[in-house]
């Protein structure tokens, strides 16, 4: 009782001298917020970056601004049918563009389906092999040399039809992002 005592009084008198020793959270928040560099690459959304929907109150026009307001407008209706026109022609383009798109990314979506089937059928043969192989204590004391070429050849195969697929998944993305950016519709 007295070696209880004893000790108990020793974690009390020690315990003001563990809690001086550690830093506060806010301390070390603190500092390491001061040794923090600031990121230059992100990016700070503000006003300016931001465009307002509402435009500024128009100044109330004067006899002799009016004629150059009417005038700059004639000039902006110019421009923009103008900028119309121009947009019709491409539209009729992609409209051309479209269903060889489309045929494209089917194409690609049958090969990755493909791609996606061979892969998962190798990788089944490749378990049903070696579960037969550890299964069978004489096949792995007679084979153990032609059983690892063997899976060798078969897992280069399988790295292979998986870096095919990787690719037309790419491929596929890409004709995703091309008839997005002409205005096809992706499904």
């Amino acid at each position: 009782m007295k070696k209880l005592f004893l000790l108990f009084g020793l974690c009390i008198s020690m315990l003001p001298l563990s809690a001086s020793a550690q830093q506060s959270l806010a301390d070390v928040a603190r500092k390491t917020r001061a040794t923090r560099q600031a990121n230059p690459a992100a990016r700070v959304i503000d006003n300016d970056v931001i465009p307002s929907s509402l435009k500024a109150p128009s100044q109330p026009a004067s006899s002799g601004n009016v004629a150059d307001s009417d005038k700059k407008a004639d000039a902006k209706d110019e421009k923009k049918a103008d900028a119309k026109e121009q947009d019709k022609a491409p539209a009729e383009s992609d409209q051309k563009k479209s269903p060889d798109l489309k045929k494209q990314m089917d194409d690609v979506k049958k090969e990755i389906a493909q791609l996606q089937r061979e892969v998962d059928v190798n990788e089944r043969e490749a378990r049903l092999r070696a579960a037969a192989y550890y299964a069978d204590a004489g096949t792995m004391l007679r084979d153990q040399g032609k059983f690892m070429d063997d899976s060798r050849k078969q897992q280069a195969e399988i790295d292979a039809k998986k870096q095919a697929l990787t690719d037309a998944k790419q491929k596929l993305d890409d004709l995703q992002e091309q008839a997005r950016k002409t205005g096809v519709g992706v499904e």
